[in-house]
């Protein structure tokens, strides 16, 4: 399996935390199983957990498999015209006990920079061995992606913001207050 480093933007993390959003969207990305750990760039600066992604469905060539979800279409042709073909199904999350800041990382290695998009791993020892021996909690969720879930597919953060499940899931976090030390801001 393919270990990456990908950056993720703060503000679309949330409907990933609460496990309603099922895929990722990306113009290129990893044709394999991919084990991702995620960095919130912005304000956030630090890495959160760790990810694992299903093998891309690219949705230019495979848009006839939904022309019988209207709905879902709708959304597939939108994200095809954004460039966004490829739909990489989010099978887990699990969060680090503590997540580790820029700063931290820079303490290792000196004048470290994050990818606009991801990296892999591979290709940068010294990142890959700090990230490997962090300490990681439960999965908060699995997504087992045997079937497609057209409800979900091509959906936008904001258009998952506002469906019931996420605000009932907002509500909890936000009463708990638990986002494991995450600065989303």
């Amino acid at each position: 399996m393919k270990e990456i480093f990908l950056s993720f933007r703060p503000e679309y993390f949330k409907p990933l935390l609460y496990g309603i959003k099922k895929y990722e969207y990306r113009k290129r990305f990893c044709d394999e199983e991919t084990k991702a750990y995620l960095y919130l760039s912005g304000k956030s600066r630090q890495v959160i957990g760790v990810m694992e992604l299903g093998k891309t469905i690219r949705l230019d060539l495979t848009r006839d498999n939904y022309l019988d979800y209207s709905e879902t279409l709708k959304r597939v042709d939108k994200y095809i015209l954004s460039k966004d073909i490829n739909a990489i199904p989010i099978k887990s999350l699990a969060l680090f006990d503590k997540p580790i800041s820029l700063d931290d990382i820079r303490k290792d290695i000196p004048n470290f920079m994050p990818p606009q998009m991801y990296f892999v791993l591979d290709n940068h020892p010294k990142l890959k061995s700090l990230l490997v021996h962090q300490s990681l909690g439960d999965k908060l969720f699995v997504h087992n992606h045997d079937k497609i879930y057209y409800d979900n597919l091509a959906m936008s953060v904001s258009e998952l913001e506002k469906t019931d499940e996420f605000k009932r899931l907002q509500s909890i976090y936000e009463s708990n207050n638990d986002f494991n030390n995450i600065k989303l801001t």
